[in-house]
């Protein structure tokens, strides 16, 4: 990937105006951390590396999905000043796609002899990097802000780097009220299939569970892992383990291979168990499956109406983040 700052050295984000220096540079930042940065910071930071690059700002827009966007002039006091639209990839679309390359190009497409800034912290998909050449959007992510902070005077890189993680610096701001997110968890349940009928015979490799399980006549099946039911039938030929919170029944024919735990067991005339049984002790077990979950959802006193839409998705561990910014 060529370096996605060759434009950018004209807009204060390399080595206009003798930024650069051959001396050391802070080892404080990384990729990692950068792109673990709450989106508020991760503007900060932008806008402050522009402005010591000698760029001038307007104002940011801050959108509810976390999207930052400004202009701003380049090279203000040569007699080829050039304006650029920068924006800051919303935070559920931390990993920049084609779809939102091509909203931030018409977005530019607006403003009037405006090249296009696009700064995704979580990296760009090989077909969005293809939708930015296109379109002539320079892709800017975590590794190449990385750079450009390193070629920054030791001071200012370290300046910059005490500014952007003072406090907590990676949870994620609402972009409504201003105030930090919350880590709400939830639990949803996912219920069992009403019915599992197996009429073919063959090696059951997936893990079967259903409110009521049926194997048909002349059937053999086994299966790989343990079978979780509310009540099996067999009619033809099973082999596995199984665990039942109701009854099991063997009718005429049928034959099961293997170890059996439920509340009871029925076994008619021309039916056979091979193996071992046992009765379910306790309460019976949930037919529901839990699925944990959380998300950044705002909380603060001071929210507005409009909180109560937003929600972010979770980047990656925070215990990992928090790691990479301890200093």
């Amino acid at each position: 990937m060529l370096d996605p700052f060759v434009k950018l050295a004209e807009a204060g984000f390399s080595q206009q105006g003798g930024l650069m220096t051959a001396g050391p540079v802070t080892e404080h930042w990384t990729p990692e951390l950068i792109a673990s940065l709450d989106w508020m910071r991760v503007s900060e930071l932008v806008r402050a590396i522009a402005a010591h690059g000698g760029c001038e700002l307007a104002r940011s827009i801050v959108l509810e999905d976390g999207s930052v966007m400004f202009a701003m002039i380049e090279q203000p006091l040569t007699a080829h000043p050039q304006r650029a639209l920068v924006k800051i990839t919303a935070w559920n679309e931390w990993g920049a796609t084609p779809e939102s390359v091509m909203r931030f190009a018409r977005e530019v497409r607006t403003a009037q002899k405006a090249r296009g800034i696009m700064i995704s912290p979580g990296g760009f998909t090989a077909s969005a990097l293809l939708a930015a050449q296109e379109h002539r959007i320079e892709a800017v992510d975590a590794a190449a802000l990385h750079q450009v902070l390193l070629r920054l005077p030791s001071e200012r890189s370290d300046f910059f780097f005490t500014i952007t993680t003072a406090g907590d610096c990676l949870t994620p701001t609402c972009p409504v009220c201003l105030q930090k997110l919350s880590r709400v968890e939830s639990v949803a349940h996912k219920d069992l299939p009403e019915l599992r009928v197996f009429k073919e015979t063959g090696l059951i490799a997936e893990q079967v569970q259903a409110r009521r399980i049926v194997v048909a006549p002349f059937t053999e099946v086994t299966f790989l892992h343990e079978v979780k039911a509310g009540e099996i039938q067999i009619a033809g030929n099973a082999t596995g383990d199984f665990l039942c919170e109701g009854p099991v029944t063997l009718i005429s024919g049928g034959t099961l291979n293997g170890t059996v735990a439920a509340r009871s067991l029925t076994v008619d005339d021309g039916g056979e168990l091979r193996g071992s049984f046992r009765i379910l002790q306790g309460e019976p077990q949930s037919f529901f499956t839990e699925i944990r979950r959380w998300q950044w959802l705002c909380r603060s006193t001071r929210a507005k109406p409009e909180c109560a839409r937003i929600a972010f998705e979770p980047h990656l561990d925070q215990s990992s983040a928090r790691l990479a910014s301890s200093r």
